[in-house]
């Protein structure tokens, strides 16, 4: 379990979450971004594993999938309800991982329904084969396709065709389900738009940059705006890493909507019902604005 906000410093995290719980571990996906600016960002919980403060859980290396059902009871601890990210240092639906872990996992969470759980997923057909046991407080999500996957360069046709992929699956997730459905571009390293389009299935979406440390390596202004308008025609709230505002800080997007910043969530599940933690606010993905209103903003001042 690691808390994403300490109130004694304002030190934020994975600022679209109160906390991880972690009961895999490890990725064999070897993912890497080619940014505008010309870097190769690595991934960042490899990095963590491998060279970080995460390494000593790591013994193997980050390419190793490690299995900790001790930290199973963790998931649904606490009375207050909480946004969790579960699996931020894994795919826990890739092919690696095999189907009664992810079973003992979705039952977990199924048992704590005062908390709201995020999951990340590149290997998007896997869900397919769990949406029977999905519990309703569980936040299906997909990455946005890399650059860099299972140690080959994609193309951009390569590219194009997994985030279709995604998008269909979501949509298949929510019909059968009727879950909430996300997508996470972080980093964001290629023009989304046209692929995601008008008729997506998302309920949420995270943009961000890529960090290496202290510095980061920010978009192309221009596919961050074109994303915009497409989740902004549709009305889906859009979270944005902190990472993201030197080009919040140096680009103007031309209108007041898109120069806005934004921290959003849903409000709702799809059912209608609230959802506690999004309602109540807790921790660290609570910031300026709180979490009482679907529009969590400041202006293009406020920008971390």
């Amino acid at each position: 379990m690691t808390i994403q906000f300490h109130e004694d410093t304002g030190n934020r995290g994975i600022e679209w979450c109160d906390e991880t719980r972690n009961p895999t571990g490890g990725c064999l996906h070897g993912c890497r971004w080619v940014m505008p600016d010309g870097t190769i960002a690595n991934c960042y919980a490899g990095d963590l594993a491998e060279h970080g403060v995460a390494a000593a859980a790591y013994p193997n290396g980050f390419r190793h999938h490690y299995w900790r059902p001790h930290e199973l009871r963790q998931l649904g601890a606490e009375a207050v309800p909480r946004l969790i990210f579960s699996g931020s240092m894994s795919d826990m639906f890739a092919p690696a991982v095999p189907a009664e872990q992810v079973h003992a996992i979705l039952d977990a969470l199924r048992g704590a329904r005062h908390h709201a759980y995020h999951t990340l997923t590149k290997a998007a057909p896997q869900l397919l084969k769990y949406t029977d046991r999905m519990p309703p407080n569980l936040w299906v999500g997909v990455s946005s396709p890399p650059d860099w996957f299972m140690g080959r360069r994609l193309t951009r046709t390569q590219q194009e065709a997994m985030l279709r992929t995604s998008m269909k699956v979501l949509a298949e997730v929510r019909r059968r389900t009727g879950n909430l459905v996300w997508m996470s571009a972080e980093p964001l390293s290629w023009d989304l738009a046209a692929v995601i389009g008008s008729e997506h299935p998302l309920d949420w979406a995270v943009i961000g940059a890529a960090s290496n440390g202290r510095r980061t390596h920010q978009p192309d202004p221009a596919h961050v705006e074109n994303l915009l308008r497409v989740l902004d025609g549709t009305g889906t709230p859009v979270f944005f890493k902190g990472n993201l505002g030197p080009t919040f800080a140096s680009h103007d997007f031309g209108e007041e909507n898109r120069n806005r910043w934004r921290e959003d969530f849903p409000m709702r599940y799809r059912d209608g019902r609230e959802i506690p933690a999004v309602a109540e606010g807790s921790g660290g993905a609570s910031s300026a604005g709180g979490r009482g209103s679907a529009s969590r903003s400041c202006d293009r001042g406020g920008a971390p």
